[in-house]
């Protein structure tokens, strides 16, 4: 998820649950520090001259390139490559934050992460969305867990999602297309919005 929001401030919810996910997936402690460093500087606005100088950032510093896809995270500098690797499968880039996670499709460990929960006690919920086919709302979900859910944080979780990854592939003759879009499902009565797109 994102850990910035468009404001550029890290958003405290979200640092935390990436950095439960590490220590999930036996990272290094200090992974989810360097992806929070890496987004704080590639919003850092560039270098504006005003009376006194300069303000808002070192013109001669360049900023690193905003995280869009998880791949993006072996660009991190000081993350490993392989800590990449583990990640990202478990990670997704959104332009905003923070976002609930989605339990009807978030994996058991990035639902663990998200809600303080232990491991079995998430891939036990899985295992029921697997059952039942799909929790139908958040009191639905909140019903599975220890105590009926009393100290869940509701804006931590959604069972929908506002965000998809859209594929599909053109061919003309011999020659095949493959694009890949991130898009936005905005509130009722609006057009669908198109993030980014990238050809495969």
């Amino acid at each position: 998820r994102n850990l910035v929001g468009l404001d550029g401030k890290v958003s405290v919810p979200e640092l935390e649950a990436l950095r439960r996910l590490c220590n999930l997936l036996s990272l290094p402690s200090a992974t989810a520090d360097l992806i929070a460093v890496a987004m704080l500087q590639s919003r850092v606005p560039p270098a504006v001259p005003n009376a006194e100088g300069t303000s808002g950032g070192d013109p001669t510093v360049a900023r690193p390139l905003p995280l869009m896809l998880p791949q993006d995270l072996y660009g991190v500098g000081g993350l490993d490559p392989q800590a990449a690797a583990v990640l990202i499968p478990y990670v997704t880039v959104l332009p905003e934050a923070p976002t609930p996670v989605n339990v009807n499709t978030a994996s058991a460990e990035v639902i663990a992460a998200r809600l303080g929960m232990n491991l079995a006690a998430a891939r036990a919920l899985v295992a029921e969305r697997d059952r039942i086919g799909y929790f139908t709302n958040v009191d639905n979900f909140r019903t599975r867990l220890p105590n009926q859910g009393a100290d869940l944080d509701t804006s931590q979780i959604a069972t929908q999602s506002r965000y998809f990854l859209v594929r599909g592939q053109v061919r003309l003759d011999r020659a095949t297309t493959r694009m890949e879009a991130m898009v936005r499902r905005p509130a009722v009565n609006q057009l669908v919005q198109v993030l980014w797109e990238r050809e495969l």
